[in-house]
């Protein structure tokens, strides 16, 4: 309870016990409170007429008018220069501005002690005070981390009646407690790894890791022990030698360094106005804030985060890689019913056993890396050709078209008639003119219906030495060579159990004779 409260309440039970028959002494026994306090109470009261019948002013008013202040009576120059400053220091801290963004945007130097002992002198103390709470300390040692976390800066309203979250992406070194903060409208993949290249090129080093909670461009997926990290972020931090942490969710205490930096952050930018003059304006602006608050003395470490950083932290960081990342393009989506994922309005095959699965597709100028589960299913050519539309692996065809496509089916087919035909077929489809070829070897292949494998395979033979593999070539060959075919012989030799033709042409012959012989019947 405070000092000014206790006191009106003492004032008004010492009036009402007096005016209910209690001495002086019984008043001072009730209350535990002093004679002279007693006997000073009593005095005023009959001096403002409430012990002759006049009426108390009702609960929480003041029985009594407030003192002045003990100051005034002898104000100092400091003192009557925020007496001018005062309408406008009350403004500030109704409408939510901190004691210390008032103390820092007054047009004059006062330390900060006498500003907040007159705030206190005239009661401004309490208003839009925060209940803050203890928190316990998080250890790290040099270069160890780069915590990170985003935070809602403000809303700006745009010309046209839209209005934008303007969110404030903010780090601090968990040692030297050397805080970075940048001004972004997104939180998209590459804002992100964006804004964490430009803080390391402000550090001039890598930390060993980068400790977050759990957004969609650090982990798909959160999880207590492991989470799934986003597969950009993890070939990024691969490129660079560091870690990245991303913290269990719904647990933010465990990252408090930069959890309470928030508040602390838009705080330093209150003052800045409701104005809008662009992102720039708006990014120098926090940067020179952020540039005072490393200089000041920390309030846990009572240590310049600024020194620290430059004597102790900065050399324990480890260099910067010589070659620059290359930017990836990031897509999620779902493996289409033909077995192709779409990225950038080209498709990649994946195979039709995994229809309808959510995958991570990553792409850069000449590949693209599809992942589903953190794991790396394909990497195909990235398409630039805008007439082809589709990238195929040849394990994602179906059998019949796997063997068409490499050609092994022709080769295997001409094999059949023989070695001179399956060299030509070989050499017409290592033209590579695709449909064309194909009807050369169907050409070849089909001659078997009117001329021996033997002629065929002279023919062939034949141009491939005049260095003329075609069908017509290969045609016009084989008919000049001979094409009588070979006379069938027959066997004589009749089996054991097979009785010989001229057996059965005898017996015919003796029955037709017994026929003839036979007598008529008249």
């Amino acid at each position: 309870m405070r000092s000014a409260v206790r006191r009106r309440r003492v004032e008004r039970r010492v009036i009402e016990f007096k005016l209910a028959g209690f001495s002086q002494a019984q008043i001072c026994k009730k209350l535990k409170k002093g004679d002279r306090k007693v006997r000073k109470i009593l005095k005023m009261a009959e001096e403002h007429g409430y012990l002759s019948g006049r009426e108390l002013p009702p609960v929480p008013l003041a029985v009594f008018p407030e003192p002045p202040p003990t100051a005034i009576m002898s104000q100092s120059a400091i003192d009557k220069l925020l007496l001018e400053q005062l309408p406008w220091i009350e403004e500030r801290l109704k409408i939510g501005w901190h004691k210390v963004t008032v103390w820092e945007e007054l047009p004059f130097t006062v330390g900060r002690s006498s500003f907040y002992r007159f705030l206190k002198r005239h009661r401004l103390d309490r208003i839009g005070e925060h209940i803050s709470r203890i928190t316990p300390e998080i250890v790290h040692k040099p270069a160890e981390a780069l915590i990170v976390d985003w935070g809602k800066l403000r809303t700006v309203r745009e010309v046209d009646g839209g209005s934008k979250t303007l969110w404030a992406f903010v780090g601090v070194l968990g040692f030297s407690r050397y805080m970075m903060v940048r001004l972004v409208w997104t939180n998209d993949v590459p804002t992100t790894i964006n804004v964490l290249e430009s803080m390391l090129r402000e550090i001039g080093g890598r930390p060993a890791r980068i400790t977050s909670d759990n957004p969609k461009c650090f982990a798909l997926e959160a999880s207590k022990y492991e989470p799934l990290l986003n597969p950009v972020l993890e070939r990024w931090s691969a490129h660079y030698g560091l870690c990245l942490e991303c913290l269990p969710p719904a647990d933010p205490k465990k990252k408090g360094k930069v959890e309470r930096l928030m508040p602390y952050v838009r705080r330093l930018y209150e003052a800045h106005g409701e104005s809008w003059f662009g992102l720039d304006e708006s990014q120098d602006y926090i940067n020179k804030k952020v540039s005072i608050a490393n200089e000041r003395r920390h309030g846990t470490t009572n240590l310049r985060p600024l020194d620290v950083f430059g004597d102790i932290e900065k050399a324990a960081l480890k260099p910067l890689p010589a070659l620059a990342y290359e930017m990836e393009e990031f897509h999620e989506g779902d493996v289409r019913a033909d077995g192709y994922v779409r990225f950038r309005n080209k498709f990649y095959s994946v195979g039709e056993d995994l229809v309808g699965r959510h995958v991570v597709v990553l792409g850069n100028k000449t590949q693209v890396s599809i992942y589903m589960d953190g794991k790396l299913l394909e990497v195909h050519d990235r398409i630039t050709d805008p007439y082809i539309s589709k990238s195929t692996k040849p394990h994602h065809l179906k059998p019949h078209e796997r063997v068409m496509q490499d050609g092994a089916f022709y080769i295997k087919r001409a094999s059949r008639i023989g070695p001179f035909t399956a060299k030509l077929v070989e050499t017409v489809l290592a033209a590579g003119q695709g449909f064309v070829d194909t009807r050369k070897v169907w050409g070849v292949l089909s001659l078997d219906k009117n001329y021996r494998p033997e002629q065929i395979e002279a023919a062939c033979k034949l141009a491939l030495e005049m260095n003329d593999p075609s069908y017509r070539r290969v045609a016009s060959l084989v008919k000049l060579l001979p094409s009588e075919k070979p006379k069938v012989e027959v066997k004589t030799e009749s089996h054991k159990f097979v009785r010989d033709l001229n057996e059965y042409k005898q017996l015919l012959l003796t029955e037709q004779k017994e026929v003839d012989h036979e007598p008529s019947v008249t």
